[in-house]
Parts: C-alpha cells; structure tokens; sequence
C-alpha cells in the first residue's frame, strides 16, 4: 500500500511480538505510534527509528518510522517520517514528487475529438522535460513527467482518462529523508510562484535504482481548490518549457539564499485571507529585507569613512549643543536630544539606504525601471509605506478599500517580478508572462497598458490632433476606420459609415465579405493604398494615450508593414 500526504490512515501495528501500537497518519498531522496497552511505555524504547509491521494483513507490511520527537505522554511517540518500501533507505538516489494539480495546468497541451461515427482521436500526452544541474559537486537531473491511465467509471457506462505530473531528482549521491523533506518544500514553493496558486504533493515516492518504496512527511494541510488550467496560472506552461532550465539552474542552485531565507515567507501569504493592510504589512516586510540583503550584497549602501563621518558628527554635535533653540528644533518629534554625539548617530546613521523608501528606490535603480515602470510609480511606494505603517502601528487605515487594494496587488506584482528576477527570466520575458495571463494578479494589478505593449512591440501609436484624441477618447467606439493625412491620422467618417452599416444586423444575410478590412479594400480609389485591420492601436497626443479596439488602417504597405499588421 502506497502512503499518501493528502489521505489519512490508521492501521494496527506492532513493534515486536506482544508489543501491539497504532499508528495515525493524518493529512497535515505529524504521525503518531501509540501502544495499545496502557502499560506499555517508550521510555524503554528511545530510539528514534522504529521498526513496525501491520500485523493484520496477510502480507505483514513493515514501516519504517524515524525522525522521532517526544509526543509529551509516555505511551505514544512522533515521528517525523514513516516510509514502507522495498528500496533501501541509506541508497535513495531517486525521488519522485506527485502534484496531481499540475495535469490541469498542462491541458492545453491534450486534445481530444469525437466523430459522428463515434472514433475518438486525440493527444493525451505531456511532452517531458528535463534540466541537469550541478549542486555541491554533484550532478542532479531534474525534470517533469506525466503518468496517466484509462479507467471505467464508477457506474460502468463509460471511461475515464486521468493524468497527474510528477517532479523527479535524480541524484549521483545518496540522498537522506530530511534532505528529500527539503526538496519537498522546494518543489512546493517553485510551483506555488510559477502557477500563482498554492500547490499540493500527493504522494512521495523513492528508488534506490532497483526498489522503489513510498514516504510520507507531514505537510501543512490544504483543502483549498484553484484552477490551474490555462490561462489561469502566473507563468503559463508553454513559458516554463521555455525557461525550465535556467529556472532549475537559478532555483536549486545559483539563488539558493534569497529563496530559502526571504522568498518562502511569501509561501504562507498565498493562502492567506485577512485584512489586506496586514498583508500589505508582511508582503512590505519581505520586500524591504530582500533589498536590504540585496544592497548590501551589491554595496549600493554608500558610507563616508568612519574618521570623516565621526569628525562630521562632533561637529554637528558641538553646533546643535551650543544654540539652545537649535537642540530644541532639531530634537523635535524624536524625543532624544540630538546634541549628544551618541544620539545623533542614531538619528543620522553612517548610511545612505537607511529607510525603507530608500532602500527599494537604491535597489529599483540599479536594475533598472523596463518592467517597474510598467504599474508602479515613486508615488506608490509612499503609499505601500503608509500603509504598512499604520497597520503595524494598530492604527485605522485612512485610505478607502480601493485604494489599499490598489496598492497591495501593485506591491504583490513588484515582489513577484523580483522572484521572477531571481528565478533567471528576464525583463522582456517577465513583461511576456505578465501579458499572456489571466491569473488574478496580473487581471487586478493596474498596469500601464500603452507602456506594456509598446515594450513587447504589440502597440500602434497612432499621432492625432487635440480635437480627434477628445472626440475618440471621450466614448467608446468601435469598427472606426482611419487614415492618414501627413503625418497625423483622422478618422474617415464615410468609409467609417459604410463599414458601420455594411456589418449591421439587419445586412447579416446579405453580406458576401466576412471581414473588416477586406471590405475597406473595396472603398479604397487610391491603389497605392492598403487597409488593414488592428485591436492594438493606441491614439497619442503630446503626451497622452488612448487604446482603440477595433480600428482598420488605411496606409501604405510600407508604412503598415512598420506596424507589424501586414
């Protein structure tokens, strides 16, 4: 019998003849060996493996249980790992990590059709792939497989197809249960940032090459349902077959300290459903030790030298102690007298990123604004700040629920671009992942559309006067038709008229020309001309912008092909 994380399992056991116990596996529950008789104690067995078999079943399966931890009563004892198994356990070199919701996050790359004769054809694979790091002077292979299996249904009428993915490490060397605990949870947190959702393991499951064998470890219990499937997720899968392995190279091991010591505090808060300030508070406090780290790390924390900063700070001292109104105006708010040397070096430390504001603006600035510049603005981190502020404080929030809102999915994008950073995709690719999704984050965070579609060389400026950007910014409009008269673009309202009524309602039967632009091309007298359909056009003036969905343009060839619309 296979053990599984996600199922709960009690089972009578025994250690050893006339030493009967029960052992509780529950999801989420560290499991529990207890002995039936109240007079049996495990004081005199403290070890902590402990071999049992089910002494009820005809095959007598034995478990390994180890990683014992003191349960508090002497008759029951936990443990942090219970394994059943042929492989042998001091030669694991293979482990495989079931997460049976990633199947949907593949989907769009299964098929299936049913003809009118009844044949059914179709895709139901998942094409594999796979990355070979190398870690601590070994090399580990990494890589996704599918596993799927055709089975009748519970009434019999009919077949079911299901399929589940699996993340397998290979390793060179041995490998322990608490260092495959460790991948557990690397695995779970890698899967929870490229799908934007939390994400469960089913089942673990181990070889020594030749014997394979099952392992349970206790995992935060999680009865929360998402859909993973496309579009849905962050990082769609067509993006990780691109990036897989730069991913696992920058993951498991280029990046390790930044995603075990500050990017897994983001982990818990995808499952989190409380106040938004507070979220906003701890999403703030994971950003701000992150560039901290990251600016001392980089040495963008520029400092005087101590003399100098020493001699300054005696003489600012020596100034403010000897004009009485100065200490007072200076001391001010803070409630320390700033003319002690002491003090004032507290209040006016040897550094130039002390603040919050001023250590993600440092760090910001030297990656550079392509992708920030997209949602957020210098503003926004005033805001993020405040509120973060106020709710660590315990005070009442002034800004409207909205605007908090607003501003913690702005902050939730800025902390997911820099695990992406980290994760070895790059700006342009982000801004890709960013465009592609209908993940919640990306559908509620506000971006800069014009500036998004400009940088992935999707947008059409279209330069127009004060007097058309008004009229077409002002109300919706669609199947507009527009051309160009030298260099500024206007809007032919005969052409426009005619295509207006020709895709009328009332003319559906008699229409002959299925679409849009094909139908301008019969109005156009000029054959130098060409008109060509665009949902990504964008009329500019100086320096304002507004997105037009349905627009056909009249140009020259030469002229639309620089749009990428011919």
């Amino acid at each position: 019998m296979d053990l599984r994380l996600t199922e709960d399992l009690e089972l009578n056991v025994r250690i050893n003849e006339g030493e009967y116990c029960k052992l509780k596996i529950g999801y989420g529950k560290i499991p529990m060996l207890s002995h039936v008789s109240k007079h049996s104690y495990f004081y005199e067995n403290n070890e902590d493996v402990v071999q049992v078999e089910d002494f009820t079943e005809q095959l007598a399966q034995k478990y390994l249980l180890s990683g014992g931890i003191n349960s508090g009563t002497h008759s029951s004892k936990l443990f942090r790992y219970v394994y059943s198994g042929k492989a042998e356990t001091t030669k694991l070199k293979k482990v495989y990590f079931t997460f049976p919701e990633l199947a949907a996050y593949f989907n769009n790359e299964i098929s299936r059709n049913l003809e009118q004769n009844g044949d059914l054809s179709g895709n139901v694979t998942i094409e594999p792939m796979e990355a070979t790091v190398l870690k601590d002077d070994q090399t580990i292979k990494v890589g996704l497989r599918q596993y799927y299996r055709l089975s009748n249904t519970s009434t019999k009428d009919g077949f079911q197809f299901t399929s589940s993915m699996t993340l397998f490490f290979e390793f060179e060397n041995a490998i322990t249960f608490s260092e495959i605990e460790k991948y557990l949870y690397k695995s779970k947190n890698l899967f929870t940032w490229i799908t934007g959702f939390p994400i469960k393991v089913s089942k673990i499951e181990v070889s020594d090459d030749e014997n394979r064998g099952t392992l349970y470890i206790p995992t935060v219990k999680d009865t929360s349902e998402h859909d993973l499937s496309y579009p849905n997720s962050f990082m769609l899968a067509d993006r990780l077959r691109e990036h897989f392995v730069k991913i696992c190279e920058s993951y498991f091991v280029k990046n390790t300290f930044e995603f075990e010591n500050i990017w897994s505090r983001t982990i818990p808060l995808y499952n989190f459903n409380g106040v938004l300030e507070y979220e906003t508070m701890l999403y703030t406090a994971i950003l701000d030790k992150y560039c901290s780290h990251k600016v001392d790390q980089l040495n963008l924390d520029t400092m005087l030298d101590e003399d100098k900063y020493t001699e300054l700070m005696g003489k600012l001292s020596d100034l403010i102690s000897g004009d009485t109104e100065l200490v007072k105006t200076f001391s001010k708010g803070i409630l320390a007298d700033l003319s002690n040397v002491k003090v004032l070096r507290e209040a006016l430390p040897n550094r130039s990123a002390a603040t919050f504001k001023q250590k993600v603006k440092r760090y910001l600035n030297h990656i550079g604004n392509h992708v920030t510049e997209v949602f957020l603005s210098s503003e926004d981190l005033h805001v993020i700040k405040d509120v973060r502020d106020r709710a660590a404080h315990g005070e009442i929030e002034k800004f409207t629920t909205d605007e908090v809102s607003k501003i913690y999915w702005k902050l939730r994008m800025l902390v997911t671009y820099l695990i992406y950073k980290d994760l070895g995709v790059s700006d342009d690719d982000f801004l890709k992942v960013i465009s592609f999704t209908f993940n919640p984050l990306a559908l509620n965070c506000d971006t800069d559309e014009f500036k998004l579609d400009t940088k992935l060389n999707k947008a059409i400026a279209l330069p127009v006067s004060e007097s058309v950007f008004s009229e077409l910014s002002s109300k919706l409009r669609v199947h507009l038709v527009l051309t160009r008269n030298q260099n500024l673009y206007e809007v032919h309202k005969e052409y426009t008229a005619k295509l207006s009524n020709y895709f009328s309602v009332k003319n559906s039967t008699d229409r002959k020309i299925n679409h849009l632009d094909e139908y301008v091309k019969t109005l156009l007298e000029n054959p130098k001309l060409e008109a060509k359909y665009t949902g990504n056009a964008y009329i500019t003036h100086k320096r304002k912008n507004h997105k037009l969905h349905s627009v056909i343009l009249v140009d020259t060839p030469k002229k639309l092909s620089s749009y990428n619309v011919l």
